[in-house]
């Protein structure tokens, strides 16, 4: 479902993508302890990386974070756009979606956004439930989910919210603690 709901708001948001990326931007948050990357890609367009708890697969998962990159994306668009985007789009790839408001908040002094998805149905057929932060970059959208599939808790959620709430935006030369 991750794939498929990025994948349609990058299409509906974005008519070409640039092939000249801006300037070494990236999203940092707090180590994540026992996780180990799934799945990473890369080209002028995009990237992806998913990371899954040890001993887990990207196909095989109770836990992932994924970290995106759209090029170009931040200058035709707005974090809160692309949620929304997210937002619209989820009842078709999964029926009876809870989809929460898209809120607006800034990160790094930076427009960003946040959103959560509770899908009682992924393709697996278990539940899977994300949430989402998008920021704006100079040029760039920067994204980072949290999700997991099957029963979450309450902690589980609180982890996700702490995850993603010390999640920064570093630009090159930047000088925040935790970006260095």
């Amino acid at each position: 479902m991750r794939h498929v709901l990025a994948i349609c708001a990058v299409l509906a948001l974005a008519s070409a993508c640039p092939a000249i990326a801006a300037e070494a931007e990236r999203l940092v948050s707090p180590p994540l302890s026992n996780f180990v990357p799934g799945y990473s890609a890369a080209n002028d367009a995009q990237s992806i990386r998913e990371e899954v708890p040890r001993g887990e697969t990207v196909e095989r998962w109770t836990r992932m974070v994924t970290t995106q990159r759209f090029t170009g994306l931040a200058a035709r668009s707005t974090p809160a756009a692309y949620a929304q985007t997210i937002a619209e789009q989820t009842p078709r790839a999964c029926p009876g979606a809870k989809v929460s408001p898209v809120a607006s908040l800034t990160v790094s002094s930076r427009a960003a956004a946040r959103l959560q998805v509770d899908c009682p149905r992924s393709e697996g057929g278990v539940p899977e439930s994300f949430l989402l932060l998008a920021i704006a970059g100079q040029s760039d959208m920067h994204v980072r989910q949290v999700a997991f599939r099957g029963a979450k808790s309450a902690a589980d959620l609180a982890w996700a919210e702490r995850y993603l709430g010390a999640t920064v935006l570093c630009r090159p030369r930047d000088m925040q603690v935790s970006c260095r």
